[in-house]
């Protein structure tokens, strides 16, 4: 009875074994399968890229410029474009600003990209956009809008400087006053130009009020003074000065 059941235990151990073979062979199979059937997938969807549209329109930015930038990224597979790199160089082109990329299957590239608006010069070699933001420096002076206004000041300070002079503009404009340059100094004294020629000083104390105050001013005596007046003076605490032409 010993050696039958001995036996038994034999011949359900061997069969145990053939059939973990038996799965542990069909897995595999099935593992090989997939890879190949994922490897044709990826060879028929990853498309090399044909077609890259650009949907902008530049006045400073040339599109050989973008072009040159993303040529070495764009060799491969539409899948193995590397989206983040690809953002990195096109950012690093001077005047743009937004960029989109997105993918259209089987083989175009679409990028859509907006330049920076520039409201104002920045010192004398660099560019302010809508934001406050700096973003470029001044390589052909030619090519800089001749009406920009001139801004000045600590760079860390030139949101506040630029939210100023949109203050001011939207102030002025309608009574037909514009700034022509506003300098913020390190010490924190604010001065200001108009296109006239008539200079202003703010100084550092109380900066809100004096700002209101040169309102003020140009609605009630500059709209109406203007080719008379030289300069005004808003660093007393209880008042200002008017300095006319002509005077010594």
């Amino acid at each position: 009875m010993a050696r039958l059941r001995n036996r038994k235990k034999t011949k359900r151990s061997e069969f145990n074994n053939k059939e973990f073979k038996n799965k542990t062979f069909k897995a595999l199979l099935l593992l090989i399968i997939l890879w190949f059937c994922y490897q044709f997938i990826i060879t028929i969807v990853n498309q090399p890229i044909r077609y890259i549209s650009i949907e902008s329109s530049f006045q400073q930015v040339k599109e050989a410029q973008i072009r040159g930038a993303i040529s070495s990224e764009v060799q491969d597979g539409i899948l193995d474009l590397d989206v983040p790199k690809l953002y990195e160089r096109l950012k690093n082109i001077g005047w743009i600003d937004k960029i989109s990329i997105s993918r259209k299957w089987p083989d175009r590239l679409i990028l859509e990209i907006h330049e920076h608006i520039p409201v104002a010069r920045w010192g004398e070699s660099s560019l302010l956009n809508n934001r406050g933001e700096l973003f470029s420096e001044i390589s052909n002076p030619n090519l800089i809008p001749a009406d920009l206004v001139y801004l000045n000041g600590p760079d860390y300070k030139s949101l506040d400087v630029v939210q100023k002079y949109f203050f001011l503009r939207e102030k002025l404009a309608p009574l037909g006053i514009n700034v022509a340059k506003i300098n913020l100094s390190e010490n924190g004294a604010w001065t200001i130009e108009l296109y006239d020629g008539t200079s202003v000083n703010l100084g550092k104390s109380d900066v809100k009020k004096k700002f209101d105050l040169f309102i003020d001013i140009a609605k009630n005596i500059l709209s109406n003074e203007a080719e008379e007046i030289e300069s005004i003076d808003l660093r007393y605490d209880n008042g200002f000065a008017i300095r006319l032409k002509g005077e010594i």
